[in-house]
């Protein structure tokens, strides 16, 4: 079967530009009535929150259990763990490097969203709960704890720069959910057929000079569904969330399988947003991280919430112009949720198990490598497996205000060595595939100049043209960023035009 590629359409700046500014003027002086009420309340906290997303607060559950949080280092370069608990996710990624000014901070990308096949075929829901592209934030009350000058490259880069003044960050995701495996409240979808997406905030509540994490609010989480309107569906603030911030409603953009989607992650004077266009149906939506939205960042020592702005760090993507706090060397990227669904088995890690819909599934996470991310039932051009997302890489914007400058290189890494009991501090023990896995799901180029791509999965039948190496794409465990982390080493971007 030859897997057919889209030509990428005439990029639509002014279009979109418009939609968004448009947008932007009715939203940004309105506040939601939960988030207004949240603003006036003293700082006591209700039983059920995000102020964790990794669910160990002592203080609070989670609302949502099993969230796809950022991947935390210790404090001294260890794995990272959150009131004893080891917290370590899979994320391979291909993050994106740049010296234009503007490419960390005005960011378009395309991407055209798979398709399912009916059972039983496998699901995009069995391999991952989500894929999401990235941006590092500027936050003061994150670690470590530092000022932090938006859209500029004076801020001190690299935890690992020996500068004890790096810059408080915190970490945009902003994150595709898979159709199929609903509700979203206590699941991974929006609804049965549609894709749908959500921006994420991750901040981490650690001081380096204690050095201690507040065991109350670890890592918190800002999350609010992209909405046709803007407004959230709930309030997106760690300290104020409920049930309706996981909910989806009338307004939130819901997209078809197989659908076009731009995507436009850009600064804004009330906070960054992010913007989709879905050029098949013709509708958009969007969500600002503002104060106004009631957007967060919380006190270090008491978790007591500040309505915040957040807004882009640097000003270009260069190497190491990264979050100072994330297992993955990370700024303007992609990347891919892995382990967090697996066929119960009846071994030690079934938790959170459904009986469907579809199919039974549970959502903890997959410890043993033995669920559907580690097998081979990723796309591959064949109707036993979804079709992949076909990911144009990111463009950043010229002197003119236009879309049309390309990322010249990329570096593949993953983070799954952390989560490994084999994997020594000295780089010993650290393989991809990890122990038990069958497979190990990797970046390919499907089509060539105009039609360059990327997929993730496997080879595409009558499609890839370079796999780089499959899993050996990753390279070995990176010492000098951290030893969980393994990477590439710089490569050329693989689409250029």
């Amino acid at each position: 079967m030859r897997f057919l590629i889209r030509s990428k359409p005439t990029l639509t700046f002014f279009s979109l530009a418009t939609v968004v500014l448009v947008s932007l003027s009715l939203v940004v002086s309105t506040l939601h009535p939960a988030v207004a009420q949240a603003r006036a309340a003293s700082p006591q906290f209700a039983a059920r929150g995000e102020l964790d997303c990794n669910g160990y607060s002592k203080i609070q559950q989670p609302i949502k259990r099993d969230f796809p949080c950022a991947d935390i280092t210790g404090l001294h370069g260890e794995r990272g763990e959150d009131n004893e608990h080891y917290i370590g996710h899979d994320e391979p990624s291909a993050q994106f490097l740049s010296s234009q000014p503007g490419s960390a901070n005005n960011v378009l990308w395309n991407i055209t969203l798979p398709v399912e096949h009916p059972l039983p075929a496998t699901q995009t829901f069995e391999n991952t709960a989500t894929f999401w592209f990235s941006m590092a934030l500027c936050d003061t009350n994150s670690y470590p704890l530092n000022p932090c000058l938006p859209d500029s490259d004076q801020n001190p880069s690299s935890r690992f720069s020996g500068d004890p003044s790096v810059a408080g960050s915190a970490f945009l995701e902003l994150q595709f959910y898979p159709p199929g495996y609903y509700p979203y409240l206590t699941r991974l979808s929006c609804d049965a057929t549609h894709w749908c997406a959500a921006m994420t905030i991750d901040s981490l509540e650690c001081n380096p000079s204690a050095p201690t994490c507040n065991p109350n609010c670890t890592e918190p989480v800002n999350f609010a569904f992209i909405q046709r309107n803007g407004v959230p569906t709930g309030p997106p603030g760690p300290a104020s969330a409920t049930n309706a911030t996981f909910t989806p409603n009338a307004q939130t953009l819901l997209m078809n399988q197989g659908d076009h989607i731009q995507i436009m992650l850009h600064d804004t004077p009330a906070g960054v947003i992010s913007a989709l266009v879905d050029d098949n149906t013709g509708q958009s939506g969007f969500m600002v991280a503002s104060a106004a939205n009631g957007f967060q960042h919380l006190d270090v020592n008491t978790c007591a919430p500040t309505n915040y702005s957040f807004h882009p760090e640097f000003s270009t993507a260069k190497l190491h112009n990264v979050d100072s706090w994330t297992f993955l060397e990370a700024n303007i990227g992609i990347a891919y949720e892995l382990g967090h669904f697996e066929p119960p088995d009846n071994d030690s890690d079934d938790g959170n198990c459904f009986s469907g819909p579809l199919v039974p599934g549970c959502l903890d996470a997959d410890l043993d490598y033995d669920g559907t991310s580690y097998r081979a039932d990723w796309p591959d051009g064949t109707n036993n497996t979804p079709t992949p997302a076909l990911i144009s890489t990111p463009l950043s914007i010229n002197a003119g205000g236009m879309y049309t400058w390309r990322y010249p290189s990329l570096i593949f890494e993953t983070e799954v060595l952390s989560t490994e009991s084999t994997c020594n501090s000295d780089g010993s023990g650290c393989t991809v595939p990890p122990p038990g896995a069958a497979f190990y799901p990797f970046y390919a180029q499907s089509g060539e100049g105009m039609s360059c791509v990327l997929t993730f999965g496997n080879d595409i039948r009558g499609s890839t043209v370079n796999d780089f190496g499959r899993d050996a794409e990753y390279g070995h465990s990176d010492l000098s960023w951290f030893f969980g982390t393994a990477d590439s080493g710089v490569q050329p971007n693989p689409c250029p035009l």
